[in-house]
């Protein structure tokens, strides 16, 4: 291709494609730099925190804030009374109860916890 024209894919101008290429210099290696020096934190002495103690209620349909007569309407405001002393609840679910020879019936459980 040498001598031949052709269009500059820079800057789209007809050149001719010379023999020898451009040569640019070629900077001189940089010096190589030292290792940066890494400090190790230190670990302050911190102040031991005692262990978090956890309480837990486990609240039925039995539970003595319902006062024998459980019903849905009656839950929500037990629980708040709860939540009213620092309780959340933590999980809810019910248990299948064998009430004699094929007869089950299932019943509610809150499991509440707070700190102590």
């Amino acid at each position: 291709m040498l001598g031949q024209l052709m269009d500059c894919p820079a800057c789209g101008e007809t050149i001719e494609v010379q023999k020898s290429p451009l040569k640019l210099p070629v900077p001189p290696p940089s010096p190589p730099r030292p290792p940066p020096k890494l400090k190790m934190p230190m670990a302050s002495p911190s102040p031991k925190k005692p262990p978090r103690v956890k309480e837990y209620k486990v609240l039925t349909q039995n539970d003595k804030a319902f006062a024998g007569e459980f019903s849905p309407e009656k839950l929500e405001p037990v629980i708040n009374t709860y939540a009213a002393q620092g309780w959340l609840v933590v999980s809810v679910t019910t248990l299948r109860l064998s009430a004699g020879p094929g007869v089950t019936r299932e019943e509610l459980i809150v499991v509440m916890g707070r700190d102590k």
